[in-house]
């Protein structure tokens, strides 16, 4: 059984699990959450991206996106309506997503979750092509090693591993920090991960970003399913 622990982190006070580091409530002038109940997804809130066969569904409380094991290009991604850039990665923001790869991805698929600097658009990979140009995520590519991508631009991390391969059906808490982003901070169930490289995110052209997540492949072969949880997000300031 988890015991409720509290933490101050970047001036905010944030309660959390114990047992699993899932932060169960933080205290911040800006907070958001969702745990995907109901049956759709909420359009007031999400964008839906879906491309060739690929698919994003709300199942059981979960987010699910699916790319099929078929030739074609496929993405199903979830953004901001409207792919709003809205929150602030200079203003202590802390991301944290509930994650499951239920399915590994092989071959050409490619899973993102995190922050965006820019609007989705179709096919645009972070792992294989590069296109995004802006982002901080976690990222699996074509297997269950973890990797972190980040580019401000200027400054661009590229598939550093965490050391960490998930197994398939596994839940884990990944959180990524920006109380200082010219360190952002990455964690796995409350274990910083990739501590020997500095993430620098201070050069980007706009401090404003989107939450995004992304199951993705070129044409090809490949498949994958990943699931989310939940996402909570909360800065220090407005």
């Amino acid at each position: 059984m988890g015991q409720t622990k509290s933490k101050w982190k970047g001036n905010q006070l944030a309660f959390y699990d114990g047992s699993t580091y899932e932060t169960c409530l933080p205290l911040a002038p800006r907070y958001f959450e969702d745990d995907f109940e109901g049956e759709t997804l909420n359009t007031n809130v999400w964008l839906a991206n879906d491309l060739g066969s690929a698919t994003q569904t709300v199942l059981d409380g979960h987010l699910n996106l699916l790319c099929e094991t078929t030739g074609e290009a496929q993405e199903a991604c979830v953004g901001a309506s409207g792919n709003s850039l809205d929150w602030d990665i200079n203003k202590g923001l802390i991301v944290e997503f509930r994650a499951n790869v239920s399915q590994l991805p092989d071959g050409q698929t490619e899973m993102h979750f995190g922050m965006l600097g820019e609007a989705i658009v179709d096919q645009q990979q972070i792992s294989e092509a590069d296109d995004v140009g802006i982002h901080a995520v976690f990222s699996f590519d074509g297997s269950g090693l973890c990797l972190v991508n980040t580019d401000d631009a200027t400054n661009e991390t590229t598939a550093v591993t965490t050391g960490t391969t998930v197994v398939a059906g596994a839940w884990h808490i990944y959180r990524i920090d920006f109380t200082d982003y010219a360190n952002v901070l990455f964690y796995i169930d409350g274990v910083q991960v990739i501590k020997s490289t500095t993430v620098n995110m201070e050069d980007t052209v706009s401090d404003l970003y989107q939450p995004a997540m992304i199951c993705q492949k070129n044409a090809g072969g490949g498949k994958g399913i990943l699931q989310i949880d939940y996402i909570r997000l909360w800065q220090a300031t407005r």
